[in-house]
């Protein structure tokens, strides 16, 4: 079966040189980590808490179906073109090199603030689990910085230890969602708390009703979380039958995700006692556990949160170590040669995970709230997947007998998600996203149009020459 995935390969200009070892569940379980229900839901609950109240489960809602739009498109996507690189590589095939370029920088800059993100996140759980001085600034940084190099050791090992621990952090994080969003819900409705509060919208700066500001921001909890499904095609090269595997992974490790998290802020939102009170808190979910489930079932939930956002940090370095890898063989980044390199023994891009490290802890120091790094992320994801989408009008169908195909509804789905993702864009980026000490009332999308600008520089000084002379791009597939 690995010859015949390598000649695929070969179809399409490139020897096989990272280990091909994934199977199905752990393409589902790259996917389904680098999504991480728990990751998204105690990274910004309380964001979204605040701009609409119990209403937050409908925000959730909305992205779920914008985003199952976006996934169709991108599994068939995967099945015709099953490379690394996924984005880059689908729309340099299907468009040209110039528009892959900034499709796979957008796509770079979700990552790379992506996924120290994750790693932020483990870290102020850990700092707020442990207490006392672990839970000051200093030292949550410095787990910070702990938890993004563990995770670039882990995938300097090789990608069976990466792949191992991440399927032991799903299965974790499958039974810990279940069980607490089981818990919340039977003591609820034990303690016949009426639902009413699901029902409506609260934002508490105005202390009325959600207006379409504060829903347009609320979407940032399903929008920063429901993302990463494409993991699953960005390590195709590292999976048996990706043709058929990767597509299956996205959908479900999507519709799994957005029902798991569904059933848990229906939990936390219905045991919540006091909304204004909940929404002031530092961490209301934390507030929202403590109150109904006591200290001690928190510890034991918090550690099955740790292992899952640290399964997600895995997943989510994983994703971007291929994605970098994949530009680098092509020579579309400076350094494209020293990041491609694949360590012989462990056939990983080792590289390019150094480099992550080193960018990952350069941005935490650099960056000064969580908010910001993770809308950062979203920002650049979704005009990554506007730019995937665009392209998808151009490709044609899937041969014969491969595993997934839209037939013809193709470009109606594919136009609605593409008014979906630019819908998400503008709700990221026009409302104010005020931040004490911030001059700027729009810091996601100004960082996010520096690092844009960032992007262009670097390709009329030197990627756009070498495309044109035909020292970077992917070479002719014969597949196409």
């Amino acid at each position: 079966m690995e010859n015949t995935d390598a000649q695929e390969l070969r179809k399409f200009g490139y020897a096989q040189q990272l280990r091909r070892s994934m199977g199905a569940f752990s393409s589902f379980a790259v996917a389904f980590s680098l999504i991480s229900v728990f990751t998204g839901v105690f990274a910004n609950f309380g964001h979204g808490l605040r701009q609409v109240g119990g209403a937050v489960v409908w925000s959730w809602l909305i992205v779920v179906a914008g985003q199952f739009l976006v996934v169709l498109v991108l599994a068939e996507l995967s099945t015709r073109i099953p490379l690394s690189g996924y984005g880059y590589q689908w729309t340099s095939r299907l468009v040209n090199p110039h528009y892959g370029f900034f499709v796979g920088w957008l796509l770079t800059l979700q990552f790379v603030t992506g996924f120290p993100g994750v790693c932020a996140t483990l870290a102020s759980q850990a700092g707020s689990w442990l207490g006392g001085r672990w839970a000051e600034p200093r030292m949550v940084l410095a787990l910070t910085l702990g938890v993004i190099a563990l995770a670039a050791m882990v995938h300097l090992a090789g990608i069976r230890l990466a792949s191992l621990v991440n399927d032991a952090g799903v299965w974790t994080e499958l039974v810990g969602v279940a069980g607490l969003s089981a818990t919340l819900i039977f003591i609820a409705l034990r303690r016949e708390v009426s639902p009413t509060l699901l029902l409506q919208s609260h934002c508490a700066a105005t202390h009325l009703p959600a207006g379409i500001g504060g829903w347009a921001l609320s979407l940032l909890l399903g929008a920063w979380c429901l993302t990463g499904f494409e993991a699953a095609a960005d390590l195709a090269e590292e999976t048996h039958q990706p043709r058929r595997v990767v597509p299956r992974a996205m959908l479900l490790s999507l519709l799994g995700s957005g029902g798991a998290g569904s059933l848990l802020l229906v939990g936390a939102v219905w045991c919540i006692q006091d909304l204004p009170a909940t929404q002031a808190a530092d961490s209301p979910l934390m507030m929202i556990l403590d109150r109904t489930l006591g200290k001690a079932w928190i510890n034991l939930v918090l550690v099955v949160v740790g292992i899952s956002i640290f399964a997600c940090s895995l997943a989510s370095m994983g994703a971007t170590s291929r994605l970098l890898f994949a530009l680098g063989r092509d020579r579309m980044l400076p350094g494209a040669r020293w990041l491609a390199f694949v360590a012989p023994g462990q056939r990983t891009p080792r590289n390019a995970i150094l480099f992550i490290w080193a960018v990952s802890s350069a941005v935490v120091l650099g960056l000064p709230t969580l908010d910001i790094i993770t809308q950062i992320s979203a920002v650049a994801g979704y005009l990554g997947y506007a730019g995937i989408t665009v392209a998808a009008f151009r490709a044609r169908a899937p041969v014969q007998g491969d595993a997934f195909r839209l037939g013809g509804a193709r470009p109606w789905i594919t136009g609605a998600a593409l008014v979906w993702v630019l819908g998400v864009v503008g709700a990221l980026t026009i409302p104010p996203t005020p931040l004490a000490g911030i001059a700027t009332r729009h810091l996601p999308a100004l960082s996010t149009g520096i690092a844009v600008l960032v992007g262009v520089a670097l390709y009329f000084g030197v990627i756009r020459q070498r495309i044109l002379s035909g020292k970077a791009g992917p070479p002719q597939a014969s597949a196409d």
